[in-house]
């Protein structure tokens, strides 16, 4: 059960859902920690209004080590479902892009710290040729994270305090 983030959910699932002209949109919910970012995008990518708007989907942790050869070994081994042992980048991007090319995708990047555009970039080169429509969602605590993204930004705010009484109350009891 989640309390309080309905109207975080709903803007975020039309986001998803909204039709655009771009191939890859990205969107970065940010917040510090526990306000319950990776919840929330759990929510979102769980929710059956999203089903069948993507052709693959996939959900990536990144956490503080970014390391560009790694982070993109890991979204490919997610999109396939399958284990590369490639150590060359080129050959994991090529795979990368052959699967994505002319599919809409969703990729949730959990616990994004890097602020390194360059990095950024690098992984980002492959995930363009998805098809028009594909989107990124990224979860981190760093406002500086989602501008060296160049995402929208969703600032997740803090829960009102009914619904941290009411939270409260049903781990308590």
């Amino acid at each position: 059960d989640i309390c309080g983030r309905d109207g975080d959910k709903e803007m975020i699932i039309n986001w998803l859902t909204s039709d655009t002209d771009n191939m890859l949109s990205i969107l970065s919910i940010v917040g510090m920690g526990g306000l319950g970012k990776t919840t929330l995008a759990q929510l979102v990518y769980n929710d059956p209004r999203i089903e069948g708007k993507f052709i693959v989907k996939a959900w990536v942790c990144v956490s503080q080590e970014f390391d560009v050869l790694n982070v993109s070994r890991a979204i490919l081994d997610t999109f396939t479902k399958s284990t590369e042992n490639s150590d060359w980048l080129e050959i994991v991007h090529t795979k990368l892009k052959d699967k994505l090319r002319g599919n809409r995708f969703l990729l949730v990047l959990d616990d994004v710290w890097n602020e390194s555009r360059p990095k950024w970039e690098a992984v980002q080169n492959a995930l363009v040729c998805g098809a028009q429509g594909s989107k990124i969602l990224v979860t981190t605590r760093n406002q500086k994270v989602a501008s060296t993204m160049r995402s929208e930004q969703h600032h997740l705010q803090q829960l009102q305090e009914d619904y941290c009484w009411k939270l409260f109350a049903k781990h308590a009891f």
